[in-house]
């Protein structure tokens, strides 16, 4: 994590959310989190806006499910539009506008992301991958 591994940061967040083999620590949590959301780690984004949420500042915890939103992450992109289509959210920091360039940059991630291969991988399944 000291040399800023995205993915070791955002496990360290989670270890130290639940506890796990440390002394559970939501400020050293978040602290990870953030380090691998700067580095662009789309579950680290995700989680932030979550802690957000729970502190009760949906418009940061927005801002977070927008740009992990617009890396594809799909639970985020249902949180965003289901505030759009509830009201919740703020007109000064969230504009139509941009609610519908972060489901269009969505749009673009997932897009980016599939390939044949992609798509012959998941219908044969996790576990007849393993066993290849």
């Amino acid at each position: 994590a000291e040399l800023g591994e995205k993915d070791a940061h955002y496990n360290l967040g989670v270890l130290y959310e639940e506890g796990v083999g440390v002394k559970k620590d939501a400020a050293k949590a978040i602290q990870h989190w953030e380090a691998a959301a700067m580095c662009g780690h789309v579950s680290a984004r995700y989680n932030l806006g979550c802690v957000e949420k729970d502190g009760g500042s949906w418009d940061l915890a927005l801002q977070h499910w927008k740009i992990s939103a617009t890396l594809g992450d799909k639970g985020s992109m249902e949180i965003v539009r289901s505030m759009f289509m509830g009201g919740q959210w703020s007109a000064a920091t969230n504009s139509l506008e941009s609610i519908l360039k972060s489901l269009s940059e969505y749009q673009s991630a997932v897009k980016e992301m599939s390939s044949p291969d992609r798509h012959k991988a998941k219908a044969l399944g996790l576990d007849a991958i393993r066993w290849m």
